[in-house]
């Protein structure tokens, strides 16, 4: 059985928990590592290197058992005598050799590998080329929610994914700086690939109904302190794992390259802030609002 998925922009979109395959099936991912220029904080754009023109990369989602077969495509262009710039794809929920699967892809080429999706969670993929530090820093990371075969209670999901952007700014663009990156001294934190963005555009949601929360901490440095004012986490998944789960949880570190699933349910009406809870951090972008009806 073959199955494409079709690969959604991560943007903290609300989903339906629904109805899963109950056989394994093989899911299709095609990924274009191509620069572009996107927003990155308000009235501020940066040239990133990106998976298919976003930052982050699409959403993958496949099912637990399932095999995933992944297609990089390296849209850079030589330039002059320059060999051009390589790219690769390291997949966090992979359970394989990476100097065979997660190989450099050179300009103009494409390469595919497969892997069973054998753990259910919430993983991190990014490009694994050297130096890891820039191609992460310049963009070049999303997630992949691997669903158990056991389907999840119904509840409205929310996809997050935290990252950092350095550089110094120039007349409303950020230009990105290796040197900021090393220093860890990032000019904006951000969920979904924005500085404030869902200060700006709260997220919707409802009141005393499950909510879902899958949040990846891409970095490349900073771990993500994630918290949500005004209520507590009936649980928290590390990775996404449904056999370790934490209870009654005000506040959870999730470090950088890792992931998590927050199931809350948002007590009354009302406008509820999300952060990470180094507040340094937040003041730098990373803070959001839960809008509760």
């Amino acid at each position: 059985m073959r199955r494409m998925l079709t690969l959604v922009p991560l943007v903290a979109t609300l989903l339906a928990a629904g109805a899963q395959p109950c056989a394994a099936a093989t899911v299709k991912v095609h990924l274009n590592a191509r620069p572009a220029t996107v927003p990155v904080a308000p009235g501020v754009r940066m040239r990133a290197w990106t998976f298919n023109g976003s930052v982050p990369g699409p959403v993958v989602r496949a099912t637990e058992g399932d095999m995933v077969e992944v297609t990089l495509h390296n849209a850079h262009k030589r330039h002059g005598h320059s060999p051009g710039m390589f790219h690769s794809v390291d997949f966090h929920a992979a359970e394989i050799a990476p100097n065979a699967g997660f190989a450099d892809v050179a300009p103009g080429k494409s390469r595919t590998f497969s892997f069973v999706a054998r753990r259910p969670g919430v993983y991190m993929y990014h490009c694994g080329t050297a130096p890891l530090l820039q191609h992460i820093g310049m963009g070049m990371y999303g997630m992949i929610i691997v669903d158990p075969l056991a389907a999840r209670p119904p509840a409205k999901e929310i996809t997050l994914v935290q990252s950092e952007f350095y550089g110094r700014l120039d007349h409303g663009f950020l230009r990105p700086s290796l040197k900021a990156m090393r220093n860890q001294n990032p000019r904006f934190v951000a969920f979904n690939g924005r500085a404030q963005r869902y200060f700006r555009h709260p997220i919707s949601v409802p009141v005393g109904q499950p909510v879902r929360i899958y949040l990846v901490d891409a970095g490349p440095t900073l771990d993500s302190d994630f918290h949500v004012v005004g209520t507590i986490f009936d649980s928290f998944q590390h990775d996404g794992n449904p056999a370790e789960a934490l209870h009654g949880v005000s506040t959870q570190l999730v470090p950088s390259g890792g992931g998590g699933v927050f199931e809350l349910t948002f007590p009354e009406a009302g406008v509820y802030p999300f952060v990470t809870h180094a507040v340094r951090w937040a003041d730098a972008g990373a803070v959001g609002r839960f809008v509760a009806r």
